[in-house]
């Protein structure tokens, strides 16, 4: 934010800033009154002899000069207060809209693979399949009810949807999840759109079509986010019918605002469609839906009317999610001008120590106070000169005068030191507030990608080939074409869900049945040379403490997960591996294997931290900034710095990993000689993950910010 782009609207912010307008109003009190005394002294040297004259009007020029060098620090440090208070305000609204519309677009992303998983679904072709050739009303009728209950596992496994459609060519629905969803039949295009798109295609970006409008598929129901692939035979490649997956839009947008409701409670967010219009708000009722909004992404803010309110707002696009970026939505956080700039430091005054410690985060104000030092020293030194002088030539009018600019010279130098102080008070507060932010941030987004992770090995456990194929093998043994078919599926799974490393298959002894190979953008990176990769693992019989805990499930919605540690299923390296019982398909309590997702947490953990790091201006990393994501036993998962290495223990204090779930605070530390202020949040989990399923793993997430 440069100085040119601040003195734009110096004028318009200067209206809603009461306090810097107070301290103008003071500034140009006490210049009167300096400038008063020194056109005093000037008419009293005019009365005097020649050679006092020359002695106290050069005394008086030194005066003026320096009132002109204070009236140029008065005005410097005007601007100072009001682009340090700005870019507190500029921060926290830029900050809120780029989580608003990442956090959302991470979400969608899932998605996207969730759509075209489940359109591959045994079950639903094999019903599609059926409908096509069965004349039996009575009997597709019983079908679809067993379908419908697959389709309530899967929901009960992804809580994100509310309905889940299976369409045939003609747009008939052939089985929908939702009860209070009366839709029979559609005629919405993007029908024909998804079955326009050709899924051995390799030039066809995606497979899949998102749509967000009003629809028949859900009628009455407003605009709806909906995810559509197409149905195939993958023996024969023809189209049997459409799979359309219903975002709970509503619910989670809900859920997202009720974190950032965690920040500045006055900031209210949306997300905005391609022409600013807004599909979701924080505040309804004051941000109206459909309100349009001038999109503005490249500004740092913009103003806003709304209601006779004037406000402060950015609009950013998403930055994108291992290539998605989804529908051209955008990000808002707004807040009324009056609210961005009222002084909220009064409720939580910081040390004095502590904001010493941290007041070389505006440079520009330790320059302020040298200079301002300088000139009351000179002054000081003028005026006990000019008594001096003043006594030999016996004028007391010209010492008291001198008195009286040394008087106002204090006045200036306290209210400096005040408005300095107010500053550094603004400043610490601000940056103490957004790192422990950051961290919730960072814990949150970490909590999200993990319940994905929950989700996907327990609806995958249930895919009808994996549990067909792993009963036959324990029962005679599997020839190569069913080796190739797991090996296949898997590798497809693996594909549309990139979080991962591979995903592995084990029978009820723990050796390796199938496994898929990384996908292209992922290598192992293995830490010794001899340990497996790809393919190799076949034939392997893992530890008992990796399948052990998986096979002693007792339900299909129940899961495990590793300690985090080194695993050969990682190349060497720290990472959680989710698991879970395969069961046999005529059977679910015999027990016929295991499914093992291997996480890619250096990559996914990093990335992570790296999305919720400080910036400056520029938008820019803080220099000597990192995050953290350790454990409760002071181990680091995940760090953006190179000193702090994965498995290693951070050195802080016991107090910081003994918190409660969701506690969040903000300390000074020291790390190697090297102070910092440092948030930090503990893990609370999200949706039903780590809450009440069963699983407990607190993480705490660490932002470090040099001092």
């Amino acid at each position: 934010m440069n100085d040119a782009f601040l003195m734009t609207y110096k004028d318009q912010l200067l209206k809603f800033t009461p306090k810097i307008s107070n301290y103008i109003d003071q500034f140009r009190q006490i210049n009167r009154c300096w400038k008063g005394a020194i056109t005093a002294g000037m008419i009293e040297t005019g009365r005097m002899k020649e050679d006092a004259a020359r002695l106290f009007e050069a005394l008086s020029q030194d005066m003026r000069a320096t009132i002109t060098n204070y009236e140029n620090i008065q005005n410097r440090l005007v601007n100072a207060i009001l682009t340090e208070m700005l870019k507190k305000v500029v921060f926290e609204i830029f900050d809120e809209a780029k989580f608003t519309i990442n956090i959302l677009n991470r979400n969608l992303f899932e998605r996207t693979a969730d759509v075209g998983y489940l359109a591959t679904d045994g079950e639903i072709i094999s019903f599609l399949k059926a409908a096509e050739k069965e004349t039996c009303t009575e009997s597709m009728s019983s079908q679809a009810q067993k379908l419908r209950s697959r389709l309530c596992e899967y929901q009960y496994e992804y809580t994100v949807y509310n309905d889940i459609l299976i369409l045939d060519l003609n747009g008939r629905v052939m089985v929908n999840l939702a009860t209070d969803n009366p839709v029979s039949a559609s005629k919405d295009p993007l029908l024909a759109d998804t079955q326009a798109i050709n899924l051995h295609n390799d030039l066809e970006e995606n497979k899949y079509i998102e749509t967000f409008r009003p629809t028949d598929l859900m009628p009455g129901r407003g605009n709806a986010l909906i995810y559509s692939q197409k149905i195939e035979d993958p023996e024969t490649r023809t189209a049997l019918g459409t799979l359309c997956l219903c975002f709970d839009f509503e619910d989670e947008m809900e859920r997202i605002f009720k974190d950032l409701n965690q920040g500045n409670k006055n900031i209210i967010a949306a997300i905005l469609d391609h022409d600013g219009k807004v599909v979701s708000t924080s505040q309804p009722t004051v941000l109206r839906m459909s309100t349009r909004v001038p999109l503005n992404p490249k500004a740092d803010f913009s103003f806003f009317s709304l209601e006779n309110r004037e406000y402060l707002i950015s609009t950013v696009p998403t930055d994108g999610y291992q290539g998605f970026y989804g529908l051209a939505w955008y990000g808002l956080a707004m807040i009324v001008v009056q609210q961005a700039f009222t002084d909220e430091s009064t409720s939580s005054i910081i040390d004095q120590e502590v904001i010493q410690q941290v007041q070389n985060f505006s440079q520009e104000l330790s320059v302020i106070k040298k200079e301002s030092d300088t000139l009351l020293n000179d002054m000081k030194i003028d005026g006990l000169n000019g008594i001096i002088q003043a006594e030999k030539f016996r004028n007391k009018t010209f010492i008291e005068i001198i008195n009286f600019v040394a008087e106002i010279g204090r006045e200036i130098n306290t209210l400096l030191d005040s408005a300095i102080g107010n500053l550094q008070q603004t400043i610490v507060t601000s940056l103490f507030n957004d790192i422990q932010f950051r961290a919730f941030q960072g814990n949150n987004i970490a909590d999200r990608n993990l319940y994905e992770r929950a989700n996907d090995v327990c609806w995958w456990a249930l895919t009808p080939l994996f549990r067909k194929l792993l009963a036959k093998h324990l029962e005679r043994g599997l020839k190569e074409p069913d080796k190739i078919a797991l090996k296949e599926n898997l590798q497809y799974i693996n594909n549309l869900y990139t979080p991962y490393l591979r995903l592995i298959l084990v029978d009820s002894t723990g050796t390796v049945i199938a496994v898929s190979n990384p996908p292209d953008d992922l290598e192992d990176r293995l830490i010794e040379e001899d340990l497996p990769k790809k393919q190799e693992f076949i034939g392997m019989r893992l530890d008992g403490d990796l399948v052990g805990p998986a096979l002693a499930l007792r339900s299909s919605r129940d899961y495990v997960v590793t300690q985090f540690k080194p695993t050969p299923l990682y190349g060497g390296r720290h990472t959680y591996i989710y698991a879970t019982a395969i069961r046999n398909p005529e059977d679910r309590k015999k027990i016929v294997g295991a499914i093992l997702i291997v996480f890619d947490a250096e990559h996914q953990f990093k990335t992570m931290l790296l999305d919720i790091l400080p910036k400056d201006e520029n938008k820019k990393i803080i220099p000597g900034s990192f995050g953290i994501f350790v454990d409760r036993e002071k181990t680091i998962l995940a760090s953006t710095h190179l000193d702090y290495h994965i498995g290693n223990k951070i050195t802080l204090r016991d107090q910081f990993f003994k918190q409660k779930k969701g506690a969040r605070d903000v300390a000074i530390v020291t790390l190697n000689d090297q102070s910092y202020a440092m948030g930090f949040q503990v893990s609370k989990g999200y949706r039903e993950y780590k809450r009440s399923d069963g699983y407990s793993n607190d993480v705490i997430c660490m932002i470090f910010i040099p001092i």
